[in-house]
Parts: structure tokens; sequence; C-alpha cells
């Protein structure tokens, strides 16, 4: 009785074993058409399956209440909401992206325009200007950056032009600029490739809308040419701006009273009439 019950449990096995032998020595060829056959057998139970789902799914929503499908529109109508916040927001990263872009352009022609000496050690603010007012009578620059961004009064103010001027006043989240076209505006400077100071002062913006100031104190043998004006560049010694930044040309010196040293006009970038955007410095 062992034997025979032991005999009934292996038959299965036996079963299998044969059919893998036989399998195995099936030709590929046959092996792959009859696992194409039978995948063509299933396809059309998987087919019918997913259509009855699908089925399904149409009367189990025709047979959803009121209050359910109420539900379902409210659903849908805040994902659309959401989807037009996101794309605005996606907008306002893209102009995001585009300023920053700008920013880093405008700091890069910045930086090869000024040449800081690198032994001295300044970190630059950049700040955009909210109010910008500059005609012959009146001349105002307002920035939107002030004592939360360790501002201090006194702190040089700059664009790619050249000096714009330094802070005259700072709140905390705005500064005033004494522009270096005010009469009040002095700095000590010196020419380009002549290491002897000399003085700067503002002196307006004429009717044609040209920035300019005075330079005094010139030694008698700086002359200008004709067709070579000289460049008028800051001195460290005055501590609120790194040596040689651009603050105008001079195209004409003559004898001042004393009979010691000239004076003469220096012209200052036309674009500072225009600007929109500026580096404060702060010394380290």
């Amino acid at each position: 009785m062992t034997k025979k019950s032991d005999r009934r449990k292996s038959t299965p096995f036996l079963y299998l074993g044969t059919f893998a032998l036989i399998w195995w020595g099936l030709p590929a060829s046959l092996k792959l058409f009859t696992q194409s056959a039978f995948r063509e057998f299933q396809a059309p139970i998987w087919d019918l399956t997913s259509r009855v789902e699908d089925l399904s799914n149409y009367w189990g929503h025709l047979a959803d209440s009121k209050q359910t499908l109420i539900s379902k529109g409210k659903e849908v109508t805040r994902i659309g909401s959401d989807l037009e916040i996101q794309l605005i927001r996606e907008k306002e990263i893209l102009s995001e992206i585009e300023r920053l872009q700008l920013l880093n352009k405008s700091i890069s022609t910045l930086n090869a325009s000024i040449q800081l000496d690198p032994s001295q050690s300044f970190n630059s603010v950049i700040s955009r200007v909210s109010i910008r007012k500059m005609s012959g009578w009146w001349q105002q620059m307002t920035l939107r950056k002030g004592l939360n961004e360790g501002l201090k009064i006194g702190n040089g103010v700059i664009f790619k032009g050249g000096v714009v001027g330094r802070l005259l006043e700072v709140d905390s989240r705005s500064s005033e600029v004494e522009i270096i076209t005010n009469p009040n505006f002095r700095i000590v400077a010196h020419f380009a490739k002549d290491n002897r100071p000399v003085t700067f002062q503002g002196n307006g913006i004429d009717l044609g809308g040209q920035a300019h100031g005075l330079v005094m104190d010139v030694p008698h043998d700086i002359v200008p040419q004709k067709d070579k004006p000289l460049q008028l560049v800051t001195s460290s010694l005055g501590g609120n701006f790194p040596r040689g930044i651009p603050i105008g040309k001079v195209h004409k010196l003559e004898g001042a009273e004393d009979g010691l040293f000239k004076t003469g006009k220096v012209l200052i970038d036309p674009r500072i009439t225009e600007v929109l955007e500026v580096a404060i410095l702060l010394p380290e």
C-alpha cells in the first residue's frame, strides 16, 4: 500500500521531467512558434479583461450620486486652478533667471572695466535704483537696499561707467546717494599713470544733460592732448573707493588763480543719468 502511494506521488514529477526533456529537445524554431501561439491565445483574454474593467468603471461612475459628482467637479476645478498658478510661477521663475543672467553679465562687465586693485579688499552689494532724478536743477538717487544688507554712510557707489557717488543717508531698506555731480561731493583722485593726488569736486549737469565736475590742484607738468584726453580715476587715499575706478575725462586744463596748480572740467560718463543698477562697495 505504501509503495502504491509513493508511486502516485511521484507520477506528476515524472510527467514534468518527461515534458522538460521533450521541450529541451525541441528545435528553437518550434519553441518560438509555441511561445508566439501562446501569446496569441492570451491576447484576447487580456483585451477582454481590460474592456470589462473600463466598462465597469464607466457604469460605476454613472451610478455616482450627485454629491459625488459635485465633489469630483470641485476637485477637477482645484487641479485646474493649481495648474494655472504653477504656470504663473514658472513664468516668474523664468523672468527671475533672465534678470539674474543680465545681472551676472553686468557684474562681469563692471569688474572687467573697473579693474579693482587686488591689494584693497572690498565686498560689493548689488542694488536696483528705485528713484533717479538727474537734471540741471534736481539730482537724486535712491537705492533699494540699506542697513539690512550692512550698508553704512560713506560707502562708495559705482556702476559700469565708473563712480556714481557715496551713501549720504541709510535706512533699514533704502539708501540715499550723494551723486558725484553734487558740488558737495569731493574726493581725492589722480590721473591714470600718474600717482600724484589731485582733488575732484562735482559741478552739476548742464542743460544738454552732460554730467561734469572740476579737477583742482593739478601739477603744471600734466598736459592733456587734443586727441587723447586725460583719464581721472579714484585714489585709495579717501578710503571709500579702491584705486583706479574711472571718474571722468579731462580735455583741457587752465592755470589757477594762485599760479601754482591747474584746474579743469571733468566730463563724467553720460550713462550715469540713466543708470538702473549699481554696486555699493563695503570695505572688509
